[in-house]
């Protein structure tokens, strides 16, 4: 898990050398330290810091509450993380966000202790543009792999950056801080799109869904439905069969059939005419589907059901 931090109050001299991250958090043998409790999350003056976290089966966090935005990825291991009254669950590859002032708490899942990165970035590296903090989400974003793989190489650069003492180490984690911050709005937008399309979609579905009773006749295929209102053939697929529990086919030809039920019984009509009627160019594809969901034939749906039966 990664998580990008932003603090106000930052160190004036900082020393890393008490901190476990890069070959120092594998030990000799390169195996990772593990640890019981949340590490501390105290800012160099540059206001840049990632903190490389692996806990053991043993680990514990408290309730915290920043005054940075923390961005989770999740590098392995799984579990739970709470936002106040709010939680979200997390695995390998996860991308997670926390705005400031969000009290929250990681609780990693059984047999699944978690490795996390934690970038930590001051509040007043963001001070140029106030639009970005209230940009950054509570939640987790939805899971992509080219997403998380930029995250993931990012904070590894930074990572990288922090272990070597230079005169271009400040700004160089600032750059790369900054790049995190951009890929997490970027992201959160495309989501809140795809969301707004995803919601006009399903509206634009419902109205289609209720005028299909009174022009169900006119429908050749669910191509041309899709592309009447102007939807991606597998999405049109999906939410149809959400809102109605059946597949375009199955509930046009229901319509279709209910249609003929209501003619065989209330006219005289030929039957050739009212397969026509229904939209079925072959009275024996009319038959064959009149016998499935009905149980009977037309000829005797009328005979039993229809206007000679009334007048005897």
């Amino acid at each position: 898990m990664i998580v990008l931090a932003t603090k106000d109050g930052v160190l004036d001299n900082w020393d890393f050398t008490n901190l476990q991250f890069g070959q120092a958090a594998y030990g000799n043998r390169m195996k990772p330290i593990l640890i019981d409790k949340a590490l501390p999350e105290q800012l160099p003056h540059w206001g840049i810091l990632v903190l490389e976290s692996h806990h053991s089966s043993e680990f514990i966090m408290e309730w915290r509450t920043h005054s940075f935005v923390k961005i989770i990825y999740v590098l392995r291991g799984n579990g739970t993380i709470l936002f106040n009254k709010k939680r979200c669950s997390f695995s390998e590859g996860d991308v997670i966000s926390v705005p400031p002032g969000t009290r929250n708490r990681i609780v990693d899942g059984p047999n699944a202790a978690s490795s996390l990165y934690v970038c930590c970035v001051a509040r007043g590296v963001l001070r140029f543009d106030p639009s970005l903090i209230p940009q950054l989400p509570c939640r987790a974003l939805p899971r992509e792999k080219h997403f998380a793989h930029r995250v993931s190489s990012v904070v590894r650069r930074m990572v990288h950056t922090q272990q070597v003492a230079s005169e271009m180490r400040p700004i160089s984690m600032v750059t790369d801080a900054l790049k995190l911050i951009k890929l997490i709005c970027e992201r959160s937008r495309e989501t809140q799109k795809i969301a707004r399309i995803a919601i006009d979609y399903r509206q634009r579905i419902q109205q289609y869904i209720d005028l299909l009773p009174s022009r169900f006749f006119e429908e050749t295929s669910i191509n041309a439905a899709a592309d009447h209102l102007d939807i991606p053939r597998r999405t049109f697929t999906k939410l149809f069969a959400e809102i109605t529990g059946d597949t375009w086919l199955q509930h046009v030809r229901r319509l279709a059939i209910e249609h003929a039920r209501h003619r065989l019984h209330e006219t005289d009509l030929p039957v050739s005419s009212i397969a026509f009627e229904c939209g079925f160019h072959d009275l024996s594809t009319f038959y064959r589907q009149f016998q499935r969901h009905c149980g009977i034939s037309p000829g005797r749906y009328r005979t039993d059901f229809g206007l000679q039966d009334e007048t005897r």
